[in-house]
């Protein structure tokens, strides 16, 4: 993957990463809105109404049913990444998926570049429906972001995506109930100006049509300013009667890039009630999440977003070890959802891209892996992020903002 191109934006840490470089400090320069205590309360875990226009969500184009025995290559991949060329879709990052009951994936993507006669040519978030290599772009009557800012106006970034059964609670023909964990993202001024606030949940609803529509929007943790917080939801696993929820904590310390790990938990019968969430302490699981004890160390920590999923019994990590602009995606094992959690093992070297001078860099960030889409090889199939700094070679270019695909053997048993 040494010819990643890089992103604009998905790694808060890259202006940290440049200034800690510089003067061995972090500073987030996004302005913080002022908030009063009697706003928190009413804000506290709302749940937000989707828009009228979620009804009119729509694929384009359309494509075939899924074939069961197909599988799919890296390589096949990057040639259908290659060929989009979608007026609402012309790059994006993240591109977290789950599989639908029919064997279609769903891909939620952060930062969205359109074509130029858009306005504005870059969104905050859009989905997208496979199947084999044939993508629809899931499109409403408005247009703009999939999943609209809430009225806070907050960005809503996807991190993670996870296929659930439906219940009868969730109206009948619903074949498939898929959670959307986000991040929200207050943006300042200039390109680099954004801080985390908190994280949400969309629920979407897959009915007879195969169509995802937007149920709900749910907060898991309150609003809050401050850069050191925990990122939950920054990977999501099921396993049995549990939702695993990870999150990710940078910890400001000098040229220490990573980021600390934790781990929590909600029933799998309730997974948007941030009442009932558990926080691993190192030795159990606590209703409070002050007592949430990190899982991996910041020094060899991970990106802010990654993956970690159950693959045939072994818990699996996917990240880059040091930080979202480090140079090497890398695998963490375990036997269970807290670990203890083997060495890191660099599996792929993907440069960050960060030591460019200004307006060359072609970064690349945050990967993911992707279980659920099975490969011919039989190996994990993996996705990276990338981008490049200059934004107007971006929307000239598109395809640098593309994810790139590749292919890492599973270590034996």
């Amino acid at each position: 993957m040494g010819e990643h191109g890089g992103v604009l934006r998905r790694s808060a840490l890259l202006l940290p990463v440049l200034s800690l470089v510089l003067t061995g400090c972090i500073r987030l320069e996004a302005p913080a809105p002022e908030i009063t205590e009697v706003d928190r309360q009413e804000a506290a875990l709302a749940s937000t109404a989707p828009e009228d226009d979620a009804a009119t969500a729509r694929l384009e184009p359309a494509c075939p049913a899924p074939d069961p025995a197909e599988t799919v290559s890296a390589a096949t991949l990057n040639r259908a990444m290659t060929r989009i060329d979608y007026p609402q879709w012309q790059s994006a990052d993240l591109g977290a998926t789950a599989a639908l009951r029919d064997g279609r994936i769903v891909w939620a993507w952060g930062d969205t570049g359109r074509e130029k006669d858009f306005d504005p040519q870059l969104v905050d978030n859009s989905l997208m429906i496979s199947s084999g290599n044939c993508f629809s772009q899931v499109l409403t009557d408005a247009g703009g972001e999939f999943f609209p800012r809430g009225p806070d106006g907050l960005t809503l970034w996807p991190m993670a995506v996870v296929r659930l059964e439906p219940t009868p609670a969730d109206g009948e023909g619903v074949t498939d109930k898929v959670l959307v964990y986000q991040s929200r993202i207050q943006r300042g001024d200039r390109q680099w100006d954004f801080l985390f606030r908190g994280t949400s949940v969309a629920v979407l609803l897959v009915g007879a049509d195969g169509v995802p529509r937007l149920d709900r929007t749910v907060q898991l943790t309150t609003d809050s300013a401050d850069y050191d917080q925990i990122n939950w939801g920054a990977a999501a696993a099921p396993d049995g009667e549990w939702m695993y929820l990870y999150g990710t904590r940078y910890t400001a310390e000098a040229f220490i890039t990573g980021r600390e790990l934790y781990v929590s938990r909600v029933p799998l019968s309730d997974p948007t009630n941030a009442e009932v969430q558990e926080y691993w302490d190192g030795t159990g699981w606590r209703d409070d999440a002050t007592l949430a004890a990190p899982i991996l160390g910041a020094v060899d920590g991970t990106s802010q977003t990654l993956s970690v999923d159950n693959i045939d019994g072994r818990w699996v990590i996917i990240s880059k070890q040091g930080g979202d602009l480090a140079d090497w995606i890398t695998m963490w094992t375990a036997e269970s959802p807290t670990g203890p959690w083997s060495d890191p093992v660099p599996v792929l070297s993907s440069p960050g891209g960060h030591d460019a001078p200004a307006g060359q860099r072609n970064l690349t960030y945050t990967p993911l892996s992707h279980p659920d889409i099975r490969t011919t090889s039989g190996d994990l199939l993996v996705s990276v992020s990338r981008n490049t700094d200059d934004i107007d070679l971006l929307f000239d270019e598109p395809e640098r903002g593309r994810v790139l695909f590749a292919e890492v053997p599973l270590p034996r048993p």
